[in-house]
């Protein structure tokens, strides 16, 4: 009996399948005529039926497999508990059971099964769909992020005129890994305006891409003296464009996969923009770091670097730890609630509320909100004239007044959104202001005495900290859907990816300067909370390390190309230390005034590979009298009121004569 069973279930895959179709399409039919039951419809009308919760649980019947599951239970209920019940109870107690004790087994496996079977599909149906959505804006910020990076090179070539711009572009062409020979020969010759030289370049690139490094050498043997002359001439105008020409001239430029050099400080010069209000701080090459860190953090790049804590009577030192981190907390405040007010801008302009002129890049926030408040009220009196023309009788305002309404409704939204975080941003500015206080005391208390840095074992003084910088995959997640809701409600898409029967967006707003610098604040705030940017032991880390290598982007490429790449030149990228380590030297001299003695020097140097060439130059640094000034942030921080009730009022009279038709 058990051979033929064997040999009849291979026989009967196909028709599991098909009852396993007839089976989810019942439960599905059975669903939505229960749903249907309870709407009562009269005429005739076009209207879109929302049975998305009804798909998410005929999705989850369709994954279960309903019919294979009930055939595995009736199995295990079945013979199995019989048998499983009659062998142990008879080899325990030397007797078979009762018929009560195996209707009690078998009960026991069916309701059991049952239950686990309705869990399952309750899981797959709420947060195994939250789940799967979770994933999709992954791959979607991964994608959009990805053709940002290159839309931000275009704005860096399209800020320079002229020769500039021409010169910009030939040097980024240079720093693509898999430029054609041809390329290289062009893009050489506008940087050069020497047709030899560009050959010359476009032969070692040739030879290089055969691995001929002696054909090289041998060129280098004619060209040495021509080239040094070429790179000194360009070196005080052009310093960048000489290093890209070293690269390709020794035939090392593949070492790019290894990693590129981060712009320098672009972290606190995003934060520092926030804090003073000014957008413009913000050049498009911190805006490209910006978006390159999170395409590494996302694509899985892990990101080691130093901190160091201290031990002993550091009074000083830690309560400056103390108000850099208020400072810190109001600077993202900051930047939420001005990225919001400006976003509440835009979107104001979208729908003609507001005059694209009234919005100009590097607009203040105190104006901006001016601006908005002003908007919102203009738009509160239109929808009261046109209440007053539908009362009269004029229902052909009646279209127009419900547009209002509803762009009343997600403007009210917004604001709110806006009024809450730039109400946290007094509460934190005070707080900052109160730390600022205690500094200045403890200031006029406390001799400040230099310290030197020694070695030696745990206890006071400072130990070094290996920290590694990476997102795990839930807080990947949530750092994509941040991204990806802001990127969807600015329309900064060239791709939609938001699933089926979305509607695409009217337009994709193209990404300008304004609008980068503000992408770069929210890349920042959806960061912040996960790896605290706004610490400065983070920064001095993630400025001393190399970014990958995104040299690979190209417009149409797709979103898992851009998830392979992103992941492969995460895994590429040369990690060193040193420069990580010489950071925290440089922290530690002049920002805690603490001394290095020699065996610290060689510490640093033997373990991390920092150089004894900028050591001994922080040796020799002559400390100042006084210590770090700190900005009070003694400017108030933008006031945003309340809304105004005569923008509910509004909204409520326009409700009660249209609804919600």
């Amino acid at each position: 009996m058990l051979h033929s069973c064997s040999c009849i279930l291979p026989a009967q895959t196909k028709t599991l399948k098909s009852g396993d179709h007839l089976l989810n399409r019942s439960i599905t039919n059975l669903l939505r005529w229960s749903w249907r039951r309870k709407q009562v419809k009269q005429g005739i009308s076009l209207n879109r039926e929302d049975t998305e919760q009804l798909d998410q649980i005929a999705r989850s019947v369709r994954r279960v497999r309903i019919s294979r599951s009930l055939l595995g239970l009736a199995w295990t209920a079945g013979p199995v508990t019989a048998l499983g019940l009659y062998g142990g109870y008879y080899i325990g107690f030397g007797q078979a059971p009762s018929r009560q004790q195996l209707i009690y087994f078998v009960s026991f496996t069916v309701l059991s099964g049952l239950i686990a079977l309705i869990a399952k599909i309750v899981y797959d149906s709420t947060w195994g769909v939250r789940s799967e959505q979770a994933q999709r804006s992954v791959v979607e910020a991964i994608d959009k992020l990805g053709d940002l990076i290159l839309s931000v090179k275009n704005l860096v070539v399209a800020s320079y005129e002229g020769e500039i711009r021409d010169r910009e572009a030939a040097i980024q062409l240079l720093q693509r890994v898999d430029l054609s020979p041809g390329g290289v020969a062009m893009a050489a010759e506008q940087l050069t305006n020497d047709p030899d030289f560009s050959q010359m370049l476009a032969s070692i690139d040739n030879f290089r891409r055969a691995g001929l490094f002696s054909r090289i050498r041998d060129i280098h043997h004619d060209w040495d003296q021509r080239f040094d002359t070429l790179t000194a001439e360009l070196s005080t105008t052009l310093p960048q464009a000489v290093e890209v020409l070293r690269h390709r001239y020794h035939g090392d430029i593949a070492t790019l996969r290894h990693g590129v050099p981060r712009t320098e400080h672009f972290i606190a010069k995003v934060l520092a923009a926030i804090e003073q209000d000014n957008l413009l701080l913000i050049t498009m090459q911190d805006v490209e770091s910006m978006l390159v860190l999170a395409f590494e953090l996302i694509n899985g790049r892990e990101i080691p670097t130093l901190i160091f804590d201290y031990r002993g009577r550091w009074r000083l030192a830690a309560a400056l730890d103390r108000m850099e981190r208020k400072r810190s907390r109001y600077r993202i405040a900051q930047a939420a609630g001005s990225n919001r007010i400006r976003s509440l801008a835009s979107w104001l302009v979208e729908v003609d509320v507001m005059k694209y002129e009234d919005v100009p890049e590097g607009v203040a926030a105190n104006l901006l909100t001016e601006r908005v408040i002003a908007a919102l009220d203009d738009l509160a009196d239109t929808m009261k004239v046109l209440v007053d023309k539908v009362n009269d009788g004029q229902l052909e305002h009646r279209a127009r007044l419900r547009e209002y309404a509803e762009i009343m409704t997600a403007a009210l939204r917004l604001y709110r959104n806006a009024y809450d975080s730039f109400r946290r941003i007094g509460e934190l500015h005070a707080e900052f202001l109160l730390a600022a206080e205690d500094w200045n005391r403890m200031l006029d208390s406390v001799e400040l005495d230099t310290a030197e840095l020694r070695i030696g074992p745990r206890g006071r003084g400072v130990h070094i900290l290996e920290k590694v910088i990476r997102l795990d995959d839930e807080e990947r997640k949530e750092v994509c859907q941040h991204l990806v809701r802001y990127m969807r409600h600015q329309h900064l898409e060239s791709h939609e990816t938001k699933g089926l029967f979305k509607r695409r967006a009217e337009r994709d707003n193209p990404l300008t300067f304004d609008s980068a610098r503000q992408l770069a604040i929210e890349v920042a705030l959806a960061l912040e909370p996960h790896i605290h940017l706004s610490y400065p032991e983070v920064q001095r880390g993630i400025g001393a390390t190399l970014a990958s290598y995104l040299g690979g982007l190209e417009p149409g490429l797709s979103a898992q190309d851009k998830k392979l790449l992103g992941e492969s030149m995460a895994q590429d990228v040369e990690e060193d230390m040193s420069q990580a380590a010489e950071y925290l030297a440089v922290a530690l001299v002049r920002h805690y005034r603490v001394s290095l003695s020699d065996e610290a020097r060689r510490f640093l140097n033997e373990t991390y590979g920092a150089r004894e060439s900028v050591l001994d130059i922080l040796v020799q640094y002559q400390q100042t009298d006084t210590p770090p000034s700190q900005s009070l942030l003694t400017v108030r921080p933008t006031a945003v009121p309340n809304a105004h009730r005569r923008w509910y009022r509004s909204l409520v009279l326009a409700r009660r004569l249209v609804g919600d038709d």
